[in-house]
């Protein structure tokens, strides 16, 4: 009897003994805990600074939608993409400027801060400078008194682009072509087409000067007769429908050129 108790003493304490061991070794394990990795920066969305100068094409004139134009249309549709959180617009354009009254805009204190700190510059000029010969001219339309100015617009506009880019170096212009708003009006009055055709000529290659800006042409879109109406009443400005074929245009170029990702790296 008493051996049978030794035996089974001898047994509980070597059960306990190694019960005992394994609990040590467990409470000796390290534990390690794996950090959840940072998304990389490639994937956190950024934001876009895009600033609008020039006339009432800019401000948006004729737009009945009131989305403010073909720059309020195109900056819907950069804020689609994944790697952008926002576009932030200060749109300066004005209804009836020149490039005279754009050159006195671009001293403003407001527009200086702005374009300083714009990823993407949007711009339409011109069309209010043609409108001043017609209104000057119009009972005896020929070619002189609009090439004669064209020398005096070439010469406002480089200024414009100068002045620009004094302010900012990196960021991206866009510049957004005239188009014959008498297209409808005074369809007899194929001269216009010409004169608009040279003077975005003229344009472009002031345009191409610049290894970051890129030039838009929309000429085409209100050259051809639709069922589709693509001006305003005031048979002037585009209306929603033409804003929207713009900002289609914009929209591409800023594609095509890769601005708006290479406007997102940079504020990365």
């Amino acid at each position: 009897m008493i051996r049978k108790m030794l035996i089974v003493s001898s047994m509980c304490l070597l059960i306990t003994g190694c019960m005992s061991e394994q609990s040590s070794n467990l409470e000796s394990k390290p534990v390690t805990l794996t950090k959840k990795a940072e998304p990389s920066e490639e994937f956190v969305p950024s934001s876009i600074k895009l600033v609008g100068i020039g006339d009432s094409l800019t401000k948006g004139v004729g737009d009945e939608s009131n989305q403010g134009g073909y720059i309020g249309m195109v900056r819907e549709k950069l804020e689609q993409q994944e790697n952008i959180r926002e576009v932030v617009v200060d749109n300066y354009g004005v209804r009836g400027h020149k490039t005279s009254n754009l050159q006195k805009k671009l001293k403003e204190e407001e527009v200086i801060a702005s374009i300083k700190d714009a990823d993407i510059i949007v711009m339409t000029i011109g069309g209010n400078d043609i409108m001043s010969v017609v209104r000057n001219n119009i009972l005896s339309l020929d070619f002189e008194p609009f090439r004669k100015e064209q020398k005096n617009y070439e010469n406002r506009f480089q200024t414009i682009l100068t002045t620009v880019r004094e302010l900012n170096s990196s960021a991206h212009i866009v510049y957004v072509g005239l188009y014959n708003p008498f297209k409808y009006m005074l369809p007899k009055l194929t001269e216009i087409d010409m004169i608009i055709n040279e003077w975005n000529l003229a344009t472009q290659q002031m345009i191409k000067q610049d290894e970051r800006a890129v030039y838009v042409s929309v000429d085409q879109l209100f050259s051809t007769e639709s069922d589709e109406r693509l001006l305003y009443k005031d048979e002037f400005h585009p209306n929603q429908s033409g804003y929207s074929l713009i900002a289609d245009k914009v929209y591409d170029a800023l594609k095509e050129n890769e601005i708006y990702q290479d406007s997102t790296v940079r504020n990365e």
